[in-house]
């Protein structure tokens, strides 16, 4: 995971030594894109931007979507669908309130996103639950979150509109067993080191190395991403910036 970070060796070095995390390396998300050769995503306006993720969450039919949320034994309400954003790009195209996960998990506060980013909550509990087991011995029973929706810029790229304008992302910043401290990942995600030394920041890191590949999103940001993502797990299930 050291590696996603983009730190250099002496600072990784430095953090193992110390045993503090290594500072996250002051990236933008523009110059990590023109690090990657991704210049058509730079040349992109942020209008035709906006309305590409708007079409990509509202061509989903939503009554459907929150039928197959209702199966999933998530405890939710329905906000009213919405046919265009606002002036500013922002809105919700089918809404929920997740309170309760299907795994019983308690959302605090609730999780205010798209139907269809809810649909992937099935898969990010079944993560969450195995990896407490394994490392924790119990399941969680509460997740303390930073936020949803909220109609802004990308942080760092104003001319982006983040996936939280359009409820298409949530940011989760600490786990709580039936029994136990909670697993806080600004307390115990350990940057810059091969094996976590806690219980806790093996859990942390197990979960988050899973999400990526099990979770059924898009996006996974965390403390190895940057320093604004040190307190808090971001996922998304936008398009990608180069995605056409």
């Amino acid at each position: 995971m050291a590696a996603a970070s983009g730190l250099s060796s002496d600072a990784l070095a430095d953090s193992a030594k110390s045993g503090k995390p290594a500072p996250a390396k002051p990236l933008t998300i523009v110059e990590r894109l023109k690090r990657a050769g991704r210049l058509a995503a730079l040349a992109e306006t942020r209008s035709e931007h906006a309305k590409r993720q708007w079409e990509h969450l509202a061509s989903a039919d939503g009554a459907q979507c929150r039928e197959a949320l209702k199966k999933t034994g998530a405890v939710f309400r329905s906000l009213p669908d919405r046919e265009k954003p606002d002036q500013k790009g922002c809105g919700i195209p089918h809404g929920v309130i997740v309170t309760k996960g299907p795994t019983g998990i308690t959302y605090a506060g609730p999780l205010m996103i798209d139907c269809s980013l809810a649909l992937t909550l099935p898969a990010v509990e079944k993560v969450i639950q195995e990896e407490a087991l394994k490392h924790l011995g119990e399941p969680i029973t509460r997740v303390t979150t930073l936020g949803t929706y909220s109609c802004r810029s990308v942080r760092g790229w104003k001319d982006r509109i983040s996936q939280h304008a359009l409820g298409n992302a949530m940011d989760m910043a600490a786990f709580t067993p039936k029994k136990g401290l909670p697993a806080s990942v600004m307390r115990d995600y350990q940057i810059g080191v091969d094996q976590p030394t806690t219980a806790r920041g093996r859990f942390l890191r197990a979960i988050y190395g899973r999400f990526w590949s099990e979770a059924g999103v898009t996006r996974v940001l965390g403390p190895e991403w940057d320093a604004a993502h040190r307190d808090h797990f971001h996922l998304d299930s936008g398009l990608r910036f180069w995605q056409r």
